[in-house]
């Protein structure tokens, strides 16, 4: 089974990964890197190169079907292979695991990223200058998030359960993923191994570190998203964009 670990930029997604990651190795699943068109050939652990049908087939093929690996991507899928992905989804050859954050919180991490690499003179993230751009990119990363959220099936772990209660995350997983890990070991590798990115660590930052326009500028950008998926993971909000899009494939001859 191949299992891809979505999430939105400083969501938490890398941390989310590491922890589905432990799980599995902790279960007996090494995560060794798959030689497939479908991984980036550069870096340690499983990344995404693309998220092209032929491409998974053969990361798919690669794994079998008595092994389990894990791969991380802030990449998403063409309407077109919802269907698909939902029937590899029921079929247990896909898992997708979609985390999340408020949006608040990863505006401000965002920003704290785009801090660090001007000063140490990186390109990635150096665009980033102020909340104003920082919450461009997040409107733009919202709908990414909601189509994988919205498979049929799909994991979604909330930034502050996995980081905060990760105990109840690994549960979610080895439910998930029909397997049983060791919850400690899977927490060393995610906690104390791993490069995370963790940055400060902290929960609900944007309680302190936002004045009262500015909460009230994020609450009218994101309000619908926060209280729909950060306060009560609404199954609803999702499945009337599964609808929507399966509608428009229905209409299109698909």
């Amino acid at each position: 089974m191949l299992v891809i670990c979505y999430g939105m930029a400083k969501s938490g997604s890398t941390l989310a990964y590491e922890l589905v990651r432990g799980v599995l190795e902790s279960a007996g699943h090494s995560q060794a890197k798959v030689q497939t068109k479908a991984f980036r050939k550069r870096g340690n652990g499983n990344h995404m190169a693309t998220m092209a049908k032929d491409a998974l087939e053969d990361a798919i093929e690669r794994i079998g079907p008595d092994r389990i690996v894990a791969a991380k991507t802030h990449k998403v899928f063409p309407d077109e292979m919802f269907p698909w992905l939902e029937e590899m989804q029921a079929a247990r050859k896909i898992q997708a695991v979609a985390s999340y954050r408020d949006p608040r919180d990863i505006c401000l991490s965002l920003v704290d990223h785009g801090e660090r690499a001007r000063a140490n003179g990186e390109g990635s993230f150096a665009h980033i200058e102020g909340l104003e751009r920082a919450m461009g990119l997040v409107e733009k990363a919202i709908p990414k998030f909601r189509q994988w959220g919205a498979l049929n099936g799909t994991l979604r772990l909330f930034y502050e359960t996995v980081a905060f209660a990760p105990d109840e995350a690994i549960d979610a997983i080895e439910a998930t993923l029909g397997v049983t890990g060791d919850h400690e070991a899977a927490k060393k590798h995610a906690f104390e191994d791993s490069f995370t990115q963790r940055n400060k660590a902290k929960k609900n930052r944007y309680m302190d570190e936002l004045d009262d326009g500015e909460k009230a500028d994020m609450l009218d950008t994101f309000g619908v998203f926060i209280e729909k998926v950060c306060q009560n993971d609404d199954p609803a909000w999702f499945v009337r964009h599964r609808r929507r899009v399966l509608r428009r494939l229905r209409a299109q001859g698909g």
